[in-house]
């Protein structure tokens, strides 16, 4: 599949966005700005979106800030996490990339990559994905489903996700970065799945050449 025809997929897939994906479950599930987007957001690594939606709602109800967090006992952030797993290394991430947002930058979320990942706990994808929900900077979070896809389809051929980044943020144009990683996250959970495809109830069928 060339470039022109996957944007072409990426327009009918974003005009039959399947409903009550994942994805948007987790979205819809706590009161987001850029802190609580980013704390969602180390803690939905690992962790399928479904499990994470229901922590997010429950320790982003009222939390909205690094101190209110901060002011949090371990054990009951702990307990929270627990769901989802890894409670004690996320527990732990999310309580030091809070100091330091609370020390180095006043509380608010810095809105550079570069700054954002000098941060110890947050990666690529991470930086990637706030850059986008929580300022409309146009960039690809790659994961595993973006990853996954786009591989499947030839659009380029990587051997993880951190080259796949690299590669999709220079070769995608600018109007389709913000809204790439949603669109492919959502199908890719919904419709083409890795193991049991949807292959007849999916809107590009015809367009695919893998089937």
């Amino acid at each position: 599949m060339n470039l022109k025809t996957f944007l072409q997929v990426v327009d009918i897939l974003e005009q039959n966005l399947p409903e009550n994906s994942p994805a948007d479950i987790l979205k819809n599930s706590y009161k987001r700005n850029p802190y609580t987007i980013l704390m969602v957001t180390l803690l939905s690594l690992r962790s399928k979106d479904e499990r994470t939606a229901k922590v997010a709602k429950e320790l982003f109800c009222d939390i909205q800030t690094p101190k209110e967090l901060l002011e949090l006992p371990l054990e009951e952030l702990e307990s929270i996490i627990k769901p989802i797993g890894f409670q004690k290394q996320k527990a732990k991430t999310l309580r030091e990339v809070s100091k330091v947002l609370l020390e180095s930058y006043g509380g608010r979320v810095p809105r550079d990559k570069k700054e954002l990942l000098s941060i110890k706990g947050i990666g690529e994808k991470t930086a990637n994905i706030v850059l986008n929900n929580a300022f409309d900077i146009p960039t690809i979070a790659v994961d595993v489903h973006v990853h996954r896809l786009c591989n499947m389809w030839g659009v380029i051929k990587t051997k993880d996700e951190k080259e796949s980044s690299k590669l999709l943020n220079k070769i995608i144009p600018k109007e389709y970065k913000s809204k790439l990683n949603h669109i492919l996250v959502s199908f890719g959970q919904s419709v083409c799945l890795p193991n049991r495809p949807k292959c007849k109830e999916c809107a590009i069928r015809e367009l695919c050449d893998v089937r």
